[in-house]
């Protein structure tokens, strides 16, 4: 892996990449709402024993620029694409995205189909807060809690107790990227919370029935669920993805079970393996595009 950034439009960008140094990527992953790039630690590494991988920080979050205005979705997916431009990619690349990233690819999907050969929704994009509570409600329900000024220590004892995933050491490091860190050790977000709530705004706004319909290449949906879930949401979210698969001639679906939703953390070998076998499939359909090894 290396790493590096890149400025588009003035603004600085991080990004992680793996394989072949001299290949545009011909996988590009999206993280979600509040994570960073290293949300795909576990993963890449995987996909690049046949591909050449790239994630960035998107903006206001990891290591990237943090504006305070540019949060919406025609602005976001621009990033996208003057990223990729930068990087010289110029045939189609599957592009992979977790939960928001999923809503951004989504919308890169139908605005670029020059640059995608195939998009994934992992656990997200096919629903929007909007389609069912008022904004109010969303704020009520979708707020972050402020924890600036806490030690990693007490977070970290804190996430672990909810999810045991924390107490891998490479999970732990992972969650760290969330975060800078002051010369006493206390933890603030890299995704200001002003930031966090206009992009919240602007999944509220969307509605991905307008997109799926537009979308001109295959896609894969990887929903998550676990036993715990309550009722109402898991029954809303089983027909929200089949909803997005009635809408889309091109797509088909794989539940991930009894999984949380970060599944890049709780199931890196199965997403690789569903990633990969995906890639060689959308890429096999793209004759022009090579694999990046």
């Amino acid at each position: 892996m290396t790493d590096g950034f890149i400025t588009v439009d003035g603004l600085r960008l991080h990004y992680q990449r793996w394989g072949a140094a001299d290949a545009p990527p011909n996988v590009v992953l999206v993280h979600g709402l509040g994570s960073t790039s290293h949300i795909w630690d576990l993963v890449a590494p995987q996909l690049a024993e046949q591909f050449a991988v790239v994630a960035l920080d998107q903006r206001g979050h990891g290591e990237s620029d943090q504006p305070d205005t540019g949060y919406d979705f025609a602005t976001i997916v621009a990033d996208l694409a003057g990223f990729l431009d930068a990087l010289d990619v110029r045939r189609p690349a599957l592009v992979v995205g977790h939960s928001w990233g999923a809503s951004v690819v989504l919308h890169f999907g139908v605005t670029h189909p020059d640059l995608t050969a195939g998009v994934v929704l992992l656990d997200g994009g096919t629903s929007s807060p909007g389609e069912r509570w008022d904004w109010d409600q969303t704020l009520a329900r979708l707020t972050p809690p402020d924890i600036d000024g806490r030690t990693w220590d007490s977070l970290r004892q804190r996430m672990t107790s909810t999810n045991g995933l924390y107490s891998d050491p490479r999970v732990a490091a992972i969650g760290r990227s969330l975060f800078r860190f002051d010369d006493e050790g206390r933890l603030y977000r890299r995704l200001t919370i002003p930031n966090h709530l206009r992009i919240l705004r602007s999944l509220w706004e969307q509605r991905p029935a307008e997109l799926l319909p537009r979308l001109e290449c295959p896609l894969l949906v990887l929903p998550a669920r676990q036993a715990s879930d309550a009722p109402e949401m898991a029954d809303i979210k089983a027909v929200n993805v089949q909803h997005a698969l009635d809408l889309q001639p091109q797509a088909r679906a794989r539940w991930f079970e009894d999984t949380i939703h970060d599944v890049p953390l709780q199931r890196p070998d199965e997403l690789s393996a569903e990633l990969l076998a995906f890639a060689e499939e959308v890429h096999a359909a793209s004759p022009s595009t090579p694999s990046g090894m």
